[in-house]
């Protein structure tokens, strides 16, 4: 199987029949932006109800996330301890509704005096159109929970 890239850009609007760029723009920018039941203004929602994001355990906000509010928990709790943003991002289409994307989490702090990177994996599956699953992968998670918990 070859993986065929879609973007280089998080906010593409994708022209292919799958519209997985414009799918995952929207949802960066319903995750990083407004996070409502209409997604991003002006857009369709791209979540679905019962969407599921599985996190690294040993992170703060580890584990399972489920549905909207699940969704949203989990957005409250990381932005609580940082400020995220995806960049490089690379979209490969898988066909049959699975989409990777590659990036690099870049990660700011209140008080701290650096910035972190660090090179990420997600992997989507999607269903009628909007992202059902999310399994999230970071190359570096204790670099994470020291830079997240490190004193102010």
């Amino acid at each position: 199987m070859q993986l065929t890239p879609v973007s280089r850009e998080v906010h593409h609007r994708s022209r292919r029949g799958t519209g997985v760029g414009s799918v995952l723009g929207l949802a960066d920018g319903g995750i990083n932006g407004e996070i409502a039941d209409k997604g991003v203004t002006g857009q369709s929602d791209p979540f679905h109800e019962e969407i599921i994001i599985r996190e690294a355990a040993e992170l703060p906000y580890g584990g399972e996330w489920k549905g909207k509010e699940g969704l949203r928990a989990l957005m409250t709790k990381i932005n609580s301890l940082v400020t995220l943003r995806p960049v490089d991002v690379e979209v490969f289409d898988l066909g049959e509704n699975h989409v990777i994307t590659r990036q690099v989490a870049k990660m700011t702090r209140g008080g701290v005096d650096r910035e972190l990177e660090v090179p990420m994996v997600e992997i989507y599956h999607l269903e009628d159109g909007k992202i059902r699953e999310i399994d999230v992968f970071y190359k570096d998670t204790k670099a994470m929970v020291d830079f997240m918990m490190q004193r102010s």
